[in-house]
């Protein structure tokens, strides 16, 4: 039995422990401390490197961790709930409490503070995270530090959708030169070598977050570990045994991006506009096609149903690339869908490509929808140039591509009406420019 102060009233705490849950008693009221609003598998393992080097891998594990270890360090464990940042950001909880009591703070949020509508986060920057909200439609968006300033969690009604096991996955942009692949990638949230550390070859030049806005510009990292004799031979990837393209470990021009938790006069659900910058230059190698993913996103396993969305049905139809993507759970209680408005800069069609992978664990398991711009090289070069069609981008040469793209969340029904609301004529009008 703890005892702690609340305001002016002294609160008793009965702690019952379960085999893998616990229910802390306060006041009469009983709350499970391994709640959707307080704790996520996915984000608590995937997001906290202490968890990782501490071998947690599995749910059960995850919350006897979160029980007897993190709660107590004042670990994050979802992406809109941090008791460092509720007792931060309530005064009144740090008198009661201390600034440190960090398992009152969370029995706090889930006794009173959730009735109360208090927030359990800071907006704006606080511990390496930057968090925008949309509080009107339950969506917390952040990003990190660690991850070279890339969104590492999206959460709505208390569901973690975004999947950031390692530097590769998040929802972020990259971009590649073909045939040359992931051997001369530049990629927001870090590098292959960057994998579970705590820290990124990418370097954040800025951060500004205002409202439900939240802008970043970095320097991204390289996927490949920098090989300065160029021997490799080019290809669709850069498996073991072959070297990479790149010189360096970061690329020195800028990725920027702007996401904004609103979208459209019209549109009355959750929904995120993405608006990415991606800078062309330097000492390119030999490549025929600039393919950019702007951006992707890497969802957590349970998004397993994959679709499109057809605006003359109105409805979801089986998955084609050349049609808005739509995931979701099983059941669609909860999706995101993504659509890129016409009218923007590139040569070959639009594609919205998407990938499973399974593996050993269920917060490595990741379902990933790519929105793929792709320019012909041959599109950067003068009139008089002589360069071939493979083409090696001279230093002095500097490109900027902007684009624009809408990702809708909430229940299955929610995207495709919010999907239908984009795309009805005269919905896009004004979305690009």
């Amino acid at each position: 039995m703890l005892g702690a102060r609340d305001g002016s009233s002294f609160v008793t705490i009965t702690l019952v422990f379960f085999a893998c849950d616990v229910l802390a008693t306060t006041n009469g009221v009983s709350v499970n401390l391994t709640s959707p609003e307080v704790f996520n598998v996915h984000f608590y393992i995937n997001t906290n490197v202490e968890v990782l080097e501490a071998g947690v891998r599995d749910v059960t594990s995850a919350q006897q961790h979160w029980l007897h270890h993190g709660i107590d360090m004042g670990l994050q464990a979802c992406g809109d709930f941090h008791s460092a940042q509720y007792l931060a950001r309530y005064p009144d909880l740090t008198q009661s409490f201390g600034a440190h009591n960090y398992r009152q703070a969370v029995m706090h949020y889930l006794s009173n503070g959730l009735k109360e509508r208090r927030h359990g986060y800071l907006e704006g920057g606080y511990w390496g995270r930057w968090t925008v909200a949309d509080k009107e439609h339950r969506l917390v968006v952040s990003a990190s530090r660690r991850m070279g300033g890339a969104i590492d969690s999206l959460v709505w009604n208390h569901k973690e959708f975004i999947n950031a096991w390692d530097h590769g996955r998040e929802l972020q942009m990259a971009m590649n030169f073909l045939p040359n692949g992931e051997c001369y990638n530049p990629t927001e949230a870090g590098g292959r070598y960057d994998f579970q550390k705590n820290s990124s070859h990418t370097h954040i030049q800025s951060v500004h977050v205002a409202g439900h806005r939240l802008t970043t510009k970095v320097l991204p990292a390289f996927w490949t570990e920098p090989d300065p004799q160029h021997t490799h031979r080019p290809g669709l990837g850069c498996s073991e045994g072959q070297t990479a393209l790149n010189t360096a470990f970061t690329y020195p021009f800028p990725f920027s991006k702007t996401v904004t938790l609103a979208c459209p006069a019209g549109v009355t659900h959750p929904c995120l506009h993405f608006q990415s910058s991606f800078t062309i230059g330097g000492d390119i190698p030999p490549y025929t096609i600039l393919q950019m993913e702007a951006p992707t996103g890497y969802l957590t396993a349970d998004f397993t149903h994959i679709q499109s969305f057809d605006p003359q049905q109105g409805h979801l139809v089986t998955y084609q690339r050349a049609k808005p993507v739509v995931m979701s759970t099983p059941g669609g209680r909860y999706a995101m869908g993504v659509y890129a408005p016409p009218g923007q800069d590139h040569d070959r069609p639009l594609q919205y490509m998407t990938w499973t992978f399974h593996m050993p664990t269920v917060t490595d398991s990741t379902n990933k929808w790519s929105v793929v711009m792709r320019k012909n090289s041959s599109s950067f070069l003068s009139t008089d140039s002589e360069l071939p069609p493979i083409m090696s981008q001279p230093a002095a040469h500097r490109h900027v591509l902007a684009y624009d793209v809408y990702a809708c969340i909430g229940t299955v029904d929610d995207v495709v009406e919010c999907l239908m609301t984009l795309m009805t004529p005269g919905g896009d009008e004004g979305l690009i420019g």
